[in-house]
């Protein structure tokens, strides 16, 4: 960063544990209303952070925007890359319109005050966290919840270059539906009782579905994993007493 001569950019180093935290360090430190977020394994082109400020900027009605997050070229039959692809620009304006999926933060754009606003994001999910995935579904989840919308634009991207093998995958798809029971957990514990819907169709669409599909075909079946790792964050998810105000957890 020092080579690039730009007084406006601060390289700061965490003391703090975990991506969730690390974010809430990065909001409180930044100045402007817009924070633009990638990760250490994407390439963005010239121009993205302003032209993701802009279109967030656009959506008054949205806390947070994501954008398309492709993967760079791979072996295909080795494994895969995580992304997150769509061809139309989407407005969700109700937890119930998150049954589709959601963003990447690989590719997101945060209203600043209105994420602090929420309590910030949830220090127990994200990379070295309890629940080590699903900071960014967190926030926004949260933020629906709270009358905000969530943003997804088809015209921007960033290039993700994270390459897993589909071994490294079985065990990354365990931990991350242990985050996505977690975050599918909390609203319900918190008093939202309108969001078990939603945790009833991620269930049943993207952890029971695909397993059961492949039963009927006569395959083995794949993906049990997500069965026992969305149980297990549930159940956790569950028994963790949680802020009603700001639907995060306590005792982070």
């Amino acid at each position: 960063l020092a080579a690039l001569n730009e007084p406006r950019l601060r390289f700061v180093r965490s003391q703090t544990r975990g991506k969730g935290a690390a974010l809430n360090e990065g909001l409180r430190l930044a100045s402007g209303h817009i924070v633009v977020c990638t990760d250490d394994d994407c390439e963005v082109p010239i121009g993205w952070v302003l032209e993701m400020a802009r279109a967030l900027e656009v959506q008054q009605s949205a806390a947070i925007l994501f954008c398309r997050v492709s993967g760079g070229p791979y072996d295909r039959t080795s494994g895969y890359v995580p992304a997150f692809d769509i061809t139309q620009d989407r407005l969700l304006s109700s937890i119930s319109d998150a049954r589709h999926g959601l963003g990447l933060g690989a590719g997101m754009a945060l209203r600043r005050e209105a994420v602090l606003g929420l309590g910030a994001f949830d220090e127990s999910f994200g990379p070295g966290a309890r629940f080590p995935s699903g900071d960014d579904w967190d926030i926004s989840l949260r933020a629906l919840l709270k009358g905000w919308h969530v943003y997804e634009t088809a015209d921007l991207s960033v290039l993700h270059h994270g390459f897993r093998s589909f071994e490294e995958g079985r065990r990354h798809a365990y931990r991350d539906f242990i985050a996505i029971g977690a975050l599918c957990a909390k609203p319900i514990r918190a008093g939202y009782c309108r969001s078990a819907l939603l945790a009833i169709w991620i269930f049943s669409t993207q952890a029971l579905w695909p397993p059961l599909k492949d039963v009927l075909r006569m395959r083995r079946p794949s993906g049990r994993s997500r069965i026992s790792g969305f149980a297990r964050g549930f159940i956790e998810g569950m028994r963790t007493p949680v802020d009603r105000q700001t639907i995060c957890f306590r005792g982070k």
